[in-house]
């Protein structure tokens, strides 16, 4: 092949590859966080828990242009007291599970968190105990210009499961934002 050939098929390579990469660029995105408390309904009672949740949101959009679903990672600290009954009253060794109904919010509009899942976590023999929740913020089109305030859910289902599988006791359980807990998660500007 001669070598202008193999020249004009590189250069032609290399503008589609770059044609691809800045159409297909996510807008510039940055580490966002709360930390922020829940309130749920167990069989053992309300329990308040502690929850961080991380996400990655870009800081401006154009108007119109889909923001792309993300991982959004959780951690829960489930309580001591709440630990220890579970592991002696309850006979809980392990636990697993997910959130459902979960949503946060773009401005006022409610986006779900898919796929949100706890992995088989052990209960510990003492002290609180860390759960790591991974899911799928889903993406959004903002549509008009503006300064749009993102939010951590007010309220998701708790889907939790024993060692063996089964629902624990009072499984699923509400919970919801505690009163004042903060919620914002950070701010993007859609732009014309």
């Amino acid at each position: 092949m001669p070598a202008r050939t193999i020249a004009a098929i590189a250069a032609t390579a290399a503008m589609a590859t770059s044609t691809v990469l800045v159409a297909g660029a996510p807008a510039q995105a940055k580490p966002v966080s709360v930390k922020t408390s829940y309130a749920c309904a167990t069989v053992l009672g309300d329990q308040a828990m502690d929850v961080t949740i991380k996400l990655d949101l870009p800081t401006k959009v154009k108007k119109g242009t889909k923001v792309k679903d993300r991982p959004v990672n959780m951690v829960v600290v489930v309580p001591e007291g709440l630990v220890g009954s579970m592991r002696d009253l309850l006979g809980i060794s392990a636990l697993s599970g997910s959130a459902s109904d979960i949503k946060y919010t773009v401005g006022k509009t409610k986006v779900p968190l898919a796929n949100v899942k706890i992995p088989r976590t052990d209960v510990p023999e003492s002290g609180a105990m860390t759960l790591k929740a991974k899911g799928t913020a889903k993406g959004f089109t903002l549509k008009k210009p503006g300064k749009y305030v993102v939010k951590a859910p007010q309220a998701f289902t708790f889907n939790a499961n024993d060692q063996n599988g089964n629902p624990v006791p009072s499984s699923p359980f509400g919970c919801a934002l505690a009163d004042g807990a903060p919620s914002t998660l950070g701010t993007i500007t859609a732009t014309k």
